[in-house]
């Protein structure tokens, strides 16, 4: 008589678990649901019957690493900050403490720069959008009020939070190319100020 093999209380946490790992390891395109199995020690169909299709699975995947943080509720809470530089250093921070919490998350993202189509705007859509639309509100709102000249909030605010981005995937490079060590607060204290003064009104004297 054959002994069934006892199920994990929770297969979908466990396919997620392991589906985190190859997409972190291999993206999107270098993975299939049958090496997802093969990792899970599971068949494929044990996997459809959780997610619809890879694009679903991978989807969950992001939406579950996102969640691990509360990118809108954290960014809601600091809205009206007292200056443009207090809203940029706030949103650097974050991106970059986000980025030594969770490389995992990280990896994925710079996986998903070599990608478009869904894959690529769900990343987009959880982790970049809401600081994106952070800024550009806060832009909008300090251009009307005359602390800001006229810029165009969505491609101005797109722009720093790339920029950011692009320093928390990427200070490991810069370290090994310089042989010196990039610290947050040393990216944030050289970057937003030389923003700040791009967006600053000219005084006239």
């Amino acid at each position: 008589m054959t002994v069934a093999k006892a199920r994990p209380a929770n297969r979908r946490e466990q396919i997620l678990r392991e589906a985190t790992i190859m997409f972190t390891a291999h993206g999107y395109d270098g993975m299939s649901i049958r090496g997802i199995a093969k990792c899970c020690g599971i068949t494929e169909s044990a996997i459809y019957r959780h997610f619809n299709n890879k694009e679903d699975l991978y989807e969950s995947v992001i939406k579950r690493k996102a969640g691990q943080h509360d990118i809108k509720g954290t960014l809601a809470k600091n809205e009206g900050l007292d200056s443009i530089e207090d809203v940029l250093t706030f949103i650097a921070q974050d991106i970059l403490d986000l980025a030594s919490k969770n490389t995992q998350l990280m990896h994925l993202m710079f996986r998903s720069s070599f990608q478009s189509g869904p894959t690529a705007l769900q990343l987009f859509m959880e982790i970049r959008l809401p600081y994106i639309e952070f800024l550009a509100r806060e832009l909008e709102f300090r251009e009307k009020s005359g602390e800001l000249q006229k810029v165009d909030p969505f491609t101005s605010s797109c722009c720093f939070v790339g920029m950011v981005m692009d320093c928390a995937l990427n200070t490991g490079v810069w370290t090994t190319l310089t042989n010196q060590k990039f610290e947050a607060e040393n990216v944030i204290c050289n970057n937003v100020p030389i923003f700040v003064r791009g967006l600053m009104k000219s005084v006239v004297s």
